[in-house]
C-alpha cells in the first residue's frame, strides 16, 4: 500500500467515526425527545428495537446511560454519567442502574419509568407500504 493509499483508508476511516458519532448524537436527542414527555426518572433505548444500551433521563435532563454487559454467566448494567466516558458501578437491574445515575447527579431515588422507544422512521412514510 502507498502513502497516499493509507492517507486515503485514514481519511475514509475518519469520515465513518464522524457519521457514526453523528448517529449516537441525533438517538441521544430522540431518547431525549421520549423522555421529556415523563416527569422523575425514566429511561428508554438508544436505539428503537435494541435494549442493550439505555438513555436515563429526570424529568427531562441526561443523566447517563446505562449498558447491559454479559460477562459469562453474570449480567450487570453499567451506568456512565452524562459527560463521562467512565462506567460508575455494575448493577443486576436497569432500575438499580437508573437509580445509581440519579445519586451521582445528586438526586433522590425516584420510581423508575420505562419507556418504550417506537422504530422512528421520517414522516411520510409506513413501517408497512402495503397495508396502505
Amino acid at each position: 500500500m502507498t502513502y497516499l493509499d493509507q492517507e486515503a483508508v485514514a481519511v475514509v476511516r475518519a469520515a465513518q467515526l464522524t457519521v457514526i458519532n453523528a448517529k449516537w448524537h441525533i438517538c441521544e436527542e430522540q431518547a431525549l425527545e421520549r423522555l421529556a414527555l415523563i416527569s422523575g426518572l425514566a429511561c428508554t433505548p438508544l436505539f428503537p428495537g435494541h435494549t442493550v444500551i439505555q438513555v436515563v433521563a429526570c424529568d427531562g435532563r441526561l443523566l447517563g446511560r446505562a449498558r447491559h454487559h454479559r460477562d459469562g454467566h453474570s449480567s450487570r448494567w453499567l451506568t456512565v454519567p452524562a459527560g463521562s466516558a467512565h462506567a460508575i458501578g455494575g448493577y443486576r437491574t436497569l432500575h438499580a442502574a437508573a437509580r445509581a445515575l440519579a445519586r451521582h447527579a445528586g438526586l433522590r431515588r425516584h420510581r423508575v419509568t420505562d419507556c418504550p422507544a417506537r422504530d422512528h422512521r421520517p414522516s411520510g412514510t409506513l413501517a408497512f407500504p402495503w397495508l396502505s
